[in-house]
């Protein structure tokens, strides 16, 4: 429902509505100009830096943005049954999965986390700045997987290396879900309204963590481990232990249009994995898809027009 957008309106990075030229600015781009200072001394895997300025860094956070929420999009529509395959589910879990993956990175960075590859050339400008400060500390920026949370008010980027792309990237999405709503609860808003929107971020915190039984939230990841190398959960021919609600699979990938919204999990968490793997999926791109129109609502011009909401627009 429009109510958890509204709430969460509150927490996204600054400044994003008012960007309308088509960013071509990366994050690693970024990194390579230097434009950032540094006041803490450098370590090799976990560094500070100091932002000179807000309106370029939201240049490569739209840039993410708007390809992220394309390429989810783009994955999620038009998964369709394979003819004379009705029970042939393989690519709909692989291809839900993506698009929630792209959705989750896209949600990340409208709340101010990238999830970014740093390799030789950004590590090398890091470290320039820091031996510029006198701050090197004997350290070299490690070149690796890094988040990298934006701090607004204190114009201040902490970064940390992560140790698996998608399982420690799914865990930052399942721990920002729990600091929204540790912030939604202390907010302005009516009780009514802060509860849907809490109820909606911890059901979601359910199905990432497959009725709460996966600590970190990367459940949906393990699954689609599973099934693209195992073969598991009878997703490929001669589809030993499916769950025979290969049609209600493909139908629930249809609702990732619909307003955000508890149900679509409630609904399924007490039924097969399956049935609750793709309701997480479709529930994740739905806040997607509802954050991002929500932007455009606000200011029609903005950068996602040229991208990921002309996509929505054609299809």
């Amino acid at each position: 429902m429009q109510i958890i957008t509204d709430v969460l309106r509150a927490h996204l990075l600054p400044g994003l509505s008012n960007v309308e030229a088509v960013p071509h600015l990366t994050f690693r781009g970024w990194l390579a100009k230097k434009s950032f200072k540094m006041t803490e001394p450098l370590e090799s895997k976990a560094f500070k830096l100091d932002v000179y300025s807000h309106s370029e860094l939201l240049l490569p956070y739209a840039y993410d943005i708007n390809r992220m929420a394309a390429s989810s999009i783009e994955s999620m529509n038009g998964i369709t049954p394979e003819n004379g395959l009705p029970k042939s589910t393989g690519w709909l879990i692989i291809r839900s999965y993506y698009s929630a993956y792209f959705a989750m990175h896209a949600l990340l960075r409208l709340f101010g986390i990238s999830c970014s590859q740093l390799d030789s050339h950004e590590s090398r400008a890091v470290t320039d700045v820091a031996r510029m400060y006198s701050l090197q500390n004997g350290n070299t920026a490690s070149s690796g997987y890094y988040r990298c949370q934006y701090d607004f008010t204190s114009s201040t980027i902490i970064f940390k290396q992560l140790n698996n792309t998608h399982q420690d990237v799914w865990k930052t999405f399942y721990e920002l879900l729990d600091t929204l709503a540790t912030k939604v609860s202390s907010s302005d808003f009516r009780k009514k309204d802060r509860d849907i929107t809490v109820d909606f971020l911890f059901k979601l915190r359910e199905g990432l963590s497959c009725r709460n039984t996966v600590n970190s939230g990367n459940w949906l990841s393990q699954i689609r481990n599973e099934v693209n190398y195992t073969h598991s959960m009878g997703a490929w021919y001669p589809y030993v232990n499916s769950s025979d609600e290969h049609n209600k699979m493909f139908r629930l990938t249809s609702n990732w249009k619909q307003t955000p919204t508890a149900d679509i999990i409630n609904d399924n968490v007490g039924k097969c994995d399956q049935l609750l793997f793709v309701s997480t999926c479709v529930t994740v791109v739905s806040l997607c898809h509802s954050m991002i129109s929500d932007l455009h609502n606000i200011n029609s011009n903005i950068f996602l027009k040229h991208g990921a909401i002309r996509l929505v627009n054609q299809i």
